[in-house]
């Protein structure tokens, strides 16, 4: 499973060197990155989670998927608490802190987490994939917000956090394939092939974003700073374990495993824009995600060889 995983890893790194190419040679700008990570969390993100939930309902696998689900929230609001915790005994001010936490507590499960789980296990299990997207992505939009918007000028309602929240495709899609799945409804076949033709763009343009976000870090700034090398050890070493630990008293199989391999992802590839969205530190988001996910391809088949 490990080697699955390292040649999985290897070509994603090769779609992320595409990005960070396109970006030094310019064939790629702001603009046209932005406008890439529109058509990943509108069109294909969502694409991707009703094709995933087009399978014949089983009892087994929707009481898996609920603990699941339930276990997502867990660790998502550990990881926000642990991360927010770390970072004010670092002595952290508040806007900076809230970053710190709400980094910490999104990990990059749609962009990265996916091809992993399809490598591993298969369409099988997807399905728990879909389950963690779906929460952490509510927990995104509904937790994230009250604390990466602490000590800014930014904050919104808690109305327009709610409609974030449940008002965008990434959740709609969501429900909408949950749905579908409970009562075993089949989309038409040129449906389904539509929403598969847009899901398949998933990895290739997540790994392009993602690689120009890595290309635009500054590299001399980045390695003097040990706050970062604190924030990875937390994502992609302690969040694991702890999943393990604990997920494993109501978990097991398959099921545990992607929880706790989607749980010691990378941070978010949308985190610095929600950042900037905000009123926080977009480059300091950056920074965490471009140094996480660089750590990840070493982390993560050790995640694999000895915790699932």
């Amino acid at each position: 499973m490990t080697v699955v995983v390292i040649y999985q890893l290897l070509t994603m790194i090769i779609l992320m060197m595409c990005g960070m190419i396109l970006r030094k040679k310019k064939y790629l700008c702001e603009n046209n990155a932005k406008a890439l990570s529109v058509i990943l969390t509108k069109v294909a993100v969502p694409a991707n989670m009703i094709v995933l939930m087009q399978r014949p309902y089983s009892h087994e696998t929707f009481i898996a998927f609920s603990k699941v689900c339930g276990g997502t929230f867990l660790f998502c609001l550990m990881g926000a608490i642990l991360f927010f915790v770390v970072g004010k005994n670092m002595g952290l001010r508040l806007p900076q802190v809230g970053l710190f936490s709400s980094c910490g507590a999104y990990s990059n499960i749609i962009f990265m987490g996916q091809p992993l789980i399809m490598a591993m296990y298969g369409e099988a299990g997807l399905i728990f994939c879909v389950a963690v997207m779906f929460v952490s992505t509510m927990f995104l939009f509904v937790v994230c917000p009250m604390i990466i918007s602490i000590g800014t000028q930014k904050r919104k309602s808690i109305k327009n956090m709610l409609k974030d929240a449940f008002l965008n495709l990434v959740f709609i899609s969501g429900t909408i394939g949950f749905f579908c799945f409970v009562t075993s409804i089949t989309l038409p076949q040129v449906i389904r092939d539509a929403l598969q033709f847009a899901s398949n763009t998933t990895v290739c343009l997540s790994m392009v974003y993602i690689g120009f976000l890595m290309a635009g870090a500054n590299l001399k700034e980045i390695v003097k700073d040990k706050l970062i090398y604190v924030f990875c050890v937390l994502t992609l070493i302690v969040m694991p374990i702890l999943t393990k630990l604990i997920a494993g008293l109501f978990l097991d199989g398959i099921a545990l495993s992607i929880l706790v391999v989607l749980m010691g992802t990378p941070a978010g590839a949308v985190l610095p824009s929600f950042a900037e969205s905000y009123g926080n530190d977009e480059k300091r988001a950056s920074q965490y995600v471009f140094v996480s996910t660089i750590l990840s391809i070493f982390t993560l088949p050790l995640v694999v060889e000895f915790l699932c």
